[in-house]
């Protein structure tokens, strides 16, 4: 039960992390030309994009945490797992980065 406990949270972190990335991309083709006129969003879409992105950094960070006991019935794993969460909360903090406005 441990071990398949781990592939599914391996499963849920590779997930995220595709995930977050894919958004961020979707988010960087789509943000306006300079001097382009943009219409406001509503202000219940924005939370709610904002409550999202911003859950989805959280689990994130978590996983990046759990990196060592997923992996502990493969070692080997551990590298590409920590480098692949890493890109996905680039990701996710730049959307968030985006949603907020900082960016």
């Amino acid at each position: 039960m441990a071990a398949d406990q781990s592939r599914q949270e391996r499963m849920a972190a590779a997930f995220m992390s595709v995930a977050s990335v894919f958004i961020a991309g979707m988010e960087y083709i789509d943000r306006p030309e300079p001097g382009e006129f943009v219409e406001a969003e509503p202000d219940w879409y924005v939370t709610f994009n904002v409550a999202l992105h911003g859950a989805i950094l959280v689990l994130l960070l978590l996983a990046l945490l759990r990196v060592p006991r997923m992996t502990a019935d493969r070692p080997g794993l551990r590298l590409p797992f920590t480098v692949m969460i890493l890109v996905g909360i680039a990701g996710a903090a730049y959307v968030v980065g985006v949603d907020l406005g900082l960016v």
